[in-house]
C-alpha cells in the first residue's frame, strides 16, 4: 500500500488514491494483497517511480514472511524517529550493490516453450538478386549453419561440472538451448537450399573454434560462445539487410530474435561472476580478447560475402563493438542491453 507513513504503515485507502495511482488495471488486483498496517517494500522505497514501486509490491507478495513484516515495522519506526530521506536514501544506496539470483528455472521454461515451435516452411524463391549475390550469402549462411550444429559437447560436460551459480535448472536449459541451436542449423541448411546453395561439411574457421573450446575449461568455453552470439547477432543482421523480403529473410529475422535471448542467457551465467573489482578486471580483459579474436576470425571467413554485396566493414565492427560493449556493461554493471531490437521486451520478462 502507499499514503502517508504513520508510525505504522499508511494511512486508509480511498477511491481517489486508486484512480490516482491507476491501480484499478490490470495485474494490480495484487496490490491489495499487503498485509493491512504493513507499509510493504514500495513504501519503503518510495520516490522511484510507479514501475519500481508495483516491481517491489511483487517482490514482497513472492517472499512475504513473518521476520520481512518485522523489519518493515522496524524500518517504518526508524523512518519516523530519523526521516525519510535519510532512511530512504541508506535503502537505495543498498540496493546498487545487491546481487539478485538468477532465475535458471525460467530459463528452463523458456527453451522448453521453444522447443515446440515448428519449423519454418522455407521453399525456393525468387529473389531480386545477382547470381553471385546468390551464392555469397548461401555460402556465408552454410558457414553459419555449421557453427550452429557444433555445440553439444558443452551440454555434456556441464553435468560433470560444479560451479558457483548454477544448478539443475541451468544445466537443463543449456541442454534446451543447444537444442534450440540445432533447430537453427535446420533452418539455416534450409535457407541455404532456397538459394540454391551447397552446404559444406567442414571450414577453416569451425575446425578452429573446435580445437580452441577443446584446449579451454567450461567457463572459458562459455565466453567463448557468448562472443560467438555477439558477432552472429551482428553478421546476421549485416546479411539480413542486403536479402529482399521473403522467406528467408524472415526465417533469418526470427534466428536473430532467439539469438539476442541466447546473449541474455549466456550473460546471466558472467553476470554473477563479477564480484569485486579483481574479477572486474579479468573479465574486461578475457572478453574483450576473445570477443575480439572470434570477430576477426568471422569476418576474414565472411570477407568474400561482404565484399560481394557492399557492407561496411567499418559499420561492421562499430556496430560489433557496440553490442561487445552493451553486453560487457550488462555483465559488469547490470546495465540494460543496447543495440538489439528485441532487447527491452526480453530483458523485462527474464
Amino acid at each position: 500500500m502507499i499514503g502517508d507513513m504513520g508510525i505504522v504503515g499508511p494511512r486508509p485507502f480511498t477511491q481517489y488514491d486508486v484512480d490516482r495511482l491507476e491501480w484499478n488495471g490490470k495485474f494490480h488486483d495484487v496490490r491489495w494483497l499487503v498485509h493491512p498496517g504493513i507499509a510493504g517494500l514500495s513504501q519503503l522505497y518510495s520516490g522511484m517511480g510507479a514501475r519500481a514501486s508495483f516491481c517491489f509490491d511483487r517482490s514482497y507478495l513472492n517472499s512475504k514472511s513473518f521476520i520481512m513484516d518485522v523489519k518493515i515495522v522496524l524500518s517504518t519506526f526508524a523512518i519516523n524517529v530519523f526521516g525519510k530521506k535519510r532512511i530512504r536514501e541508506r535503502l537505495k544506496a543498498s540496493l546498487k550493490d545487491r546481487k539478485i539470483g538468477i532465475r535458471w528455472k525460467q530459463w528452463k521454461e523458456h527453451f522448453k516453450n521453444n522447443e515446440s515451435r515448428p519449423l519454418p516452411k522455407i521453399d525456393s524463391e525468387i529473389l531480386n538478386l545477382r547470381t553471385n549475390e546468390m551464392q555469397s550469402i548461401a555460402y556465408s549462411i552454410a558457414i553459419f549453419q555449421l557453427g550452429e550444429a557444433g555445440e553439444g559437447r558443452i551440454a555434456k560436460e556441464i553435468d560433470k561440472t560444479i560451479l558457483f551459480g548454477i544448478d539443475d535448472f541451468y544445466r537443463e536449459a543449456l541442454k534446451l538451448f543447444v537444442k534450440e541451436e540445432g533447430r537453427h542449423a535446420r533452418i539455416l541448411g534450409e535457407c541455404v537450399r532456397a538459394l540454391k546453395g551447397n552446404l559444406i561439411e567442414s571450414n577453416w574457421t569451425e575446425r578452429l573454434f573446435y580445437f580452441g573450446r577443446r584446449l579451454l575449461g567450461v567457463r572459458l568455453k562459455l565466453m567463448v560462445l557468448l562472443a560467438a552470439e555477439v558477432v552472429g547477432i551482428c553478421f546476421y543482421r549485416r546479411l539480413v539487410d542486403k536479402i529482399p523480403n521473403g522467406l528467408v529473410k524472415s526465417a533469418l529475422l526470427d534466428i536473430i530474435k532467439d539469438e539476442e535471448k541466447h546473449l541474455k542467457f549466456h550473460s546471466d551465467f558472467f553476470r554473477i561472476r563479477i564480484r569485486n573489482f579483481f574479477t572486474k578486471a579479468i573479465f574486461r580483459l578475457l572478453w574483450r580478447t576473445i570477443a575480439f579474436a572470434v570477430y576477426i576470425t568471422v569476418i576474414l571467413d565472411h570477407r568474400k560475402t561482404f565484399r560481394v554485396l557492399g557492407i561496411s566493414n567499418w559499420k561492421t565492427f562499430q556496430k560489433f563493438q557496440e553490442i561487445a560493449r552493451s553486453t560487457e556493461e550488462f555483465i559488469m554493471e547490470g546495465l540494460g542491453l543496447k543495440g538489439l531490437d528485441s532487447s527491452s521486451e526480453y530483458i523485462s520478462k527474464l
